[in-house]
């Protein structure tokens, strides 16, 4: 059969014979494209199979006049999609290291008797997650993904509730007198 019979017969029967039968000549190429971008031959063993997956859901919705040239353009954006999710989780990483830094205020840097009597009061006023995640975070010295975990959050969620709580126990404690020189 052509491959465009292949791709009719598995649009009509939705039966993946047809198309793995279409992919598989294609299966070394692709995976030498993924190889370019991902630089790793697991990532990109990886990508044959998630690309090959796309394709029984693509497949039937678009319409396709050259197989190969769609299958490369399926294949550069699988690619992009997960190199750019990539990058995001690592600057979220780096971000995350950041967070702790000298320039930001850090409620496990408060030193005096009278400021850490201030700094509870403000932490029993934040809400449930909140107090949970900078708590976990500044004095168990838990990383944001041991806590996502232990929480059963997402990393975003976690940093958010780690930069709001910080936000928060600085207002509470500049509302009761305590200096904070850092900025948020």
């Amino acid at each position: 059969m052509t491959e465009k019979e292949l791709l009719q017969q598995y649009r009509d029967t939705e039966d993946a014979r047809y198309l793995a039968e279409l992919y598989q000549p294609f299966m070394p190429l692709v995976y030498g494209s993924c190889l370019k971008y991902f630089k790793n031959e697991e990532d990109a063993q990886d990508a044959v199979m998630d690309i090959y997956e796309k394709l029984t859901k693509k497949a039937l919705t678009h319409k396709v006049e050259y197989f190969k040239s769609w299958l490369f353009v399926v294949t550069r954006n699988h690619c992009l999609e997960k190199l750019r999710r990539k990058s995001t989780r690592s600057d979220k990483e780096s971000m995350a290291a950041r967070m702790y830094s000298a320039e930001v205020f850090h409620p496990d840097t408060v030193n005096n008797d009278q400021q850490v009597q201030i700094l509870r009061q403000c932490l029993k006023q934040l809400d449930g997650l909140q107090k949970r995640c900078v708590e976990m975070f500044y004095f168990k010295k838990m990383s944001y993904a041991d806590i996502a975990q232990s929480l059963e959050l997402r990393f975003n969620q976690v940093r958010s509730r780690i930069q709001n709580g910080r936000r928060n126990l600085k207002r509470c404690m500049e509302a009761k007198g305590v200096q904070i020189d850092q900025d948020l």
